[in-house]
């Protein structure tokens, strides 16, 4: 995070910043008028969300032996990896075939399979019969995401207004993401009623999936503010339920 701010900075005081084209129908609205700046906010607002939630997971889990933490990690690490579209503007890549554009455009996309998949096997693979394989699981859920992300075509000539880099099979991956997330909620609903474990847990849950989704593509003041919101909030509920659960359990 220090790293990404440090080189921003320097790039911003050298104005050495390539600004994207705005897309044309965007609103006129300030709220939902496209802002290069947001875009900028949204990433680092990721990379303050990744080490923040890090720290609370790492003091308040320290104790118990919630298998969910993992995924969550992996979670986390998938959205690190997506701040590495803010190169794109910093190095002037928009509209190149460098390598290092194809590099940037293979980090981000594997992001976006990460994320709902690691989610999708929080609340799968947890509980007591799948803790021997949560290691394993958590290895699978990288490689799956790293192995289609490398296959999937990219088109580097075209930048998206987030600063993501243009891939193929886009409905695809909007289908696969959005199947994924509403097994996940179902999947952790049902568990939950089982265990006769709040179902605010589950609020939680569906928060931190629209959270995350919209500050990946927002490029608007009102999708920041919102995505931000949903997410932080999100977070708080579902860790709070989380780690009132093993204290209970404990």
């Amino acid at each position: 995070m220090l790293m990404n701010a440090g080189i921003f900075i320097y790039h911003f005081c050298t104005k050495n910043i390539t600004y994207p084209i705005a897309p044309a129908e965007t609103s006129s609205f300030f709220l939902f008028k496209y802002q290069f700046w947001t875009i900028i906010a949204s990433i680092f607002t990721i990379n303050i969300y990744v080490v923040s939630t890090s720290y609370i997971i790492l003091r308040t889990f320290e104790k118990t032996q919630a298998t969910e933490v993992l995924f969550i990690f992996v979670f986390l690490a998938s959205l690190l990896l997506d701040t590495s579209r803010l190169y794109i503007p910093l190095y002037g890549l928009d509209g190149s075939y460098s390598y290092s554009l194809i590099h940037l455009g293979n980090i981000t996309l594997t992001s976006r399979l990460m994320a709902p998949i690691s989610l999708f096997a929080l609340s799968t693979f947890c509980g007591d019969r799948f803790r021997q394989q949560t290691e394993q699981n958590c290895l699978i859920v990288i490689v799956i995401s790293i192995f289609f992300a490398l296959f999937l075509p990219l088109n580097t000539a075209i930048i998206k207004p987030n600063l993501c880099v243009s891939y193929g099979f886009t409905r695809v991956i909007n289908v696969f993401t959005t199947i994924f997330c509403t097994i996940s909620v179902i999947t952790l609903y049902i568990s939950n009623k089982q265990n006769d474990f709040s179902q605010i847990n589950t609020l939680g849950f569906i928060m931190i999936h629209i959270g995350y989704n919209i500050l990946f593509d927002c490029y608007n003041l009102f999708g920041y503010i919102i995505g931000t919101l949903i997410l932080s909030v999100g977070t708080w509920v579902y860790l709070t339920k989380l780690h009132q659960h093993y204290l209970w359990i404990d």
